[in-house]
């Protein structure tokens, strides 16, 4: 299996080419010693919202840009 390099908030990464969305989410959780809660990120991949449902189905390709963010409720 090869790497991809991808930019996470403007920070480079390497993954594994066949990473999904949603197994970046857990990692970025992980690293930054946050409990494995997909609800408490939103994420763009290339500056387009991926809901959290889709994320298990979103593979990563080299050169992507992902950010994520606290999703915001209310209305």
């Amino acid at each position: 299996m090869s790497a991809i390099h991808i930019s996470v908030n403007g920070t480079e990464h390497t993954v594994a080419s066949d990473c999904t969305l949603a197994q970046l989410v857990t990692r970025l959780q992980s690293e930054a010693g946050q409990p494995d809660d997909p609800t408490t990120l939103a994420t763009a991949l290339n500056e387009v919202f991926i809901p959290r449902a889709k994320r298990d189905t979103t593979i990563l390709s080299e050169g992507d840009q992902v950010f994520t963010f606290s999703p915001i409720t209310g209305g």
